[in-house]
């Protein structure tokens, strides 16, 4: 049995309908829709039947009703979309139904014509969002507070007059939300971390430290791997089908997170270190292979702390459009912080990495199963959006 939805306002004039008419559209044969007000005006506002009408959706049988007419009709959804925010107040259904609120500004109070239709547009191509995406919530069956859950996500994606943001595009506008930064189901797999340094000396200090930051890692409940870059040819020296590059790249792509652990030579990283992330490109077809992942930087010193290569290796994690952690390691003098076994020695740097290690770990766990969430782009929505455009206009013609 189709469920039966209920829009309520206080005028049922503008909003309501517009809400009433688009959820016919949306949801044909999914559910039975009406629209009601507290205290109706007793006909549809004239901008409100021009805006449908300009979309093409039906007006003959669109009236302003009351809520006391509908004692027959028992709501399974009530949706209440009076702007709450601008001062108005909205209807209260005390009936059994799944309730929510999706504040609206109201478009038929513009005054300048042109800014009036802009705002319809804008308010009904917002109404069409949430309403298809609360139909896939219903076509999936979803349960009493699943749907509950899907009104509130939808409710905090921002509304805002066209006036203010004249060059959005509403359709692929959001605003984020903590429901939808939580939505994914946590994985229970122990977090990957790749773990890579910059030096071929027999004895690299950057390596003891990507060891010992590897066991700390296992330590803590993660899987680390570290990639020993011997064999790894100079960028672009061979062709990316190289065995080394090839299992770079693979553990690139397997990992959830980073270390980078690279010796200060010269005031800056090693070309060891650089080739190793010019090997890993910013995309590999449709995929990024850094993006999103957690990353931590640390670096080893021959003399005197210092940071350049930490501050380098941020920035290029940046560039990568990696998550990269707020903690960072700088060993001064390493040659005297490791033992004969290459064991590093109790010190406050040990206690450091400890806490480089710990914090990735914690990272690694927010943002993994989140990384395609926190790393949508309003941008690259437009541009996907005008490609299809693009293509469905060269179909049809």
């Amino acid at each position: 049995m189709p469920l039966k939805l209920l829009f309520l306002c206080t005028h049922n004039a503008c909003r309501s309908i517009l809400a009433e008419s688009i959820a016919r559209l949306v949801g044909e044969g999914l559910w039975e829709v009406a629209s009601a007000g507290s205290h109706p005006a007793g006909k549809v506002h004239p901008a409100t039947l021009a805006a449908l009408d300009e979309r093409g959706l039906p007006i003959a049988s669109l009236t302003s009703k009351s809520w006391d007419d509908l004692t027959d009709y028992q709501p399974d959804i009530v949706i209440t979309v009076c702007d709450q925010a601008a001062g108005e107040s909205c209807p209260i259904w005390f009936g059994k139904a799944v309730k929510g609120h999706w504040g609206l500004p109201d478009p038929s109070k513009e005054t300048d014509p042109e800014t009036q239709q802009a705002q319809f547009r804008l308010v009904m191509d917002t109404l069409e969002q949430r309403l298809r995406t609360l139909a896939d919530a219903v076509r999936d069956s979803a349960s009493a507070d699943e749907l509950s859950t899907c009104l509130q996500t939808q409710a905090n994606h921002w509304a805002v007059p066209v006036s203010d943001l004249p060059n959005i595009e509403a359709r692929q506008f959001e605003a984020p939300t903590t429901e939808q930064v939580f939505a994914v189901q946590p994985s229970g797999h122990k977090p990957r971390i790749l773990l890579l340094y910059g030096s071929l000396r027999e004895r690299s200090f950057s390596r003891l430290a990507a060891e010992e930051a590897a066991r700390l890692l296992k330590a803590m409940g993660a899987e680390p791997r570290i990639f020993n870059p011997r064999g790894l040819p100079l960028a672009d020296a061979e062709d990316d089908s190289h065995p080394k590059v090839q299992e770079l790249r693979d553990l690139a792509e397997w990992s959830e997170g980073m270390v980078w652990c690279s010796p200060e030579r010269h005031g800056a990283m090693t070309g060891i270190m650089k080739t190793q992330i010019d090997w890993i490109p910013l995309s590999i077809g449709g995929m990024r292979p850094t993006q999103g992942k957690t990353l931590a930087v640390m670096q080893v010193c021959g003399g005197s702390q210092s940071f350049n290569a930490v501050n380098q290796l941020r920035v290029l994690g940046r560039w990568m459009r990696m998550i990269t952690i707020p903690n960072q390691s700088s060993v001064p003098k390493a040659f005297t912080e490791f033992d004969d076994n290459n064991r590093m020695l109790p010190s406050p740097y040990y206690n450091r990495i400890v806490d480089v290690m710990e914090e990735l770990v914690k990272f690694t766990l927010l943002t993994r199963d989140r990384s395609d969430y926190l790393t949508d782009r309003y941008s690259e929505r437009v541009e996907s959006a005008e490609e299809v455009s693009k293509r469905v206009n060269q179909r049809s013609m």
